[in-house]
């Protein structure tokens, strides 16, 4: 009897410490978050770029733009293949491309 009450104590103070760890570390994770939110609104720096032409096929429109991290996602659409560019903001230059093309059919 006496080793299951032990075992019981040890058990319930292994679950304390496990919860203590937890909210240190919850509490050390929200930190964080704070001072990285703060840190870029504070050294972002933003040059011009000018005015940028991007090679699209004739007779393309955009279906869809978004932002993606650090970069912008366009998907265009219209005569031929669906394309995606992608495009870095802060050079104006366009960083990659894929073309969307039809999977063979599989018989």
């Amino acid at each position: 009897m006496k080793a299951i009450k032990g075992l019981v104590v040890f058990l319930g103070l292994l679950l304390v410490a496990g919860l203590g760890l937890m909210a240190y570390g919850l509490f050390v994770k929200k930190a964080q978050n704070k001072g990285m939110a703060a840190a870029p609104a504070a050294t972002s720096t933003t040059a011009d770029f000018g005015a940028v032409s991007l090679p699209v096929p004739q007779g393309s429109r955009i279906e869809q733009m978004i932002a993606a991290g650090e970069r912008v996602v366009i998907r265009l659409s219209g005569q031929g293949p669906e394309r995606i560019l992608v495009i870095d903001p802060a050079s104006g230059r366009m960083v990659g491309s894929f073309m969307l093309t039809p999977e063979p059919a599989v018989r």
